[in-house]
């Protein structure tokens, strides 16, 4: 079904429009995991703005940043004081660039290769004013598992209409992202703001397959601390570690 789904998108791509990416991050560790991520994207080129939340770069930071740049992806760095919220550091990212389509991305999750261009050619096809993954799979960090999570039914319904997908891979037209204020300025439920406004407006929302992002579930000081049964309970799959496969980017 993935390939099948890529395949036939990407035919119909004639010519890619400009994408630009969000991250906020506070985690110099995770910063260097995802920037990794990035650059390791099939998307030809697009646009990365990057919120450094209290922290500095690195030097291997600004290695694999210099990387990017080589590699046509164009990375602008704005620098946000501890006092910030989320929603204002996201915000105001989104507001300085210049992507006809813009993708938020979060330090912790974990992209496969595919991933930008599956959204990018998921919310072309669909004529969406937004489209995210499902929530397939998740690694329980603390348990050292990753679930393998599908249904016709919840989050893990794929190639659906829906008013929710994965915060963290939310793909937004430009139009849409300014009509709903972006990611508001709250310090929580950012993703939620977002979709919400998108709906009312009477925007639509695509959800695709999860199967190229993997969730991370971990106890941390600044993320919602959850009952992690919920994720166990009917789970297809179960993998102890991260899930180790090529549309994950994790081999």
């Amino acid at each position: 079904m993935i390939s099948d789904n890529r395949l036939s998108r990407r035919k119909k791509m004639k010519k890619y429009p400009k994408v630009s990416v969000v991250l906020s991050t506070v985690r110099p560790d995770d910063l260097t995991s995802i920037l990794s991520q990035i650059k390791l994207q099939t998307l030809k080129s697009f646009e990365l703005a990057i919120g450094l939340h209290g922290i500095q770069l690195n030097a291997k930071h600004k290695l694999l940043i210099g990387e990017l740049n080589k590699r046509d992806i164009k990375v602008k760095v704005e620098k946000y004081p501890e006092t910030s919220t989320l929603g204002f550091i996201l915000t105001d990212l989104a507001g300085k660039t210049s992507g006809d389509f813009v993708a938020k991305m979060d330090d912790d999750d974990y992209y496969g290769p595919e991933h930008l261009r599956d959204l990018v050619d998921a919310i072309v096809d669909k004529s969406a004013d937004a489209v995210g993954r499902a929530m397939n799979y998740v690694y329980l960090e603390p348990l050292d598992l990753t679930v393998r999570r599908f249904g016709v039914q919840g989050t893990q319904a794929v190639e659906i209409w829906s008013d929710w997908v994965c915060g963290g891979t939310i793909l937004v037209s430009r139009s849409a992202g300014e009509s709903a204020g972006w990611f508001g300025n709250g310090t929580t439920a950012v993703d939620r703001y977002i979709l919400g406004r998108i709906t009312e407006n009477g925007g639509k929302i695509w959800r695709t397959f999860g199967a190229g992002y993997i969730y991370k579930r971990s106890f941390t000081f600044h993320t919602y601390v959850t009952n992690y049964s919920k994720y166990l309970k009917n789970a297809n799959q179960q993998v102890v570690g991260l899930w180790q496969d090529r549309v994950f980017g994790t081999q």
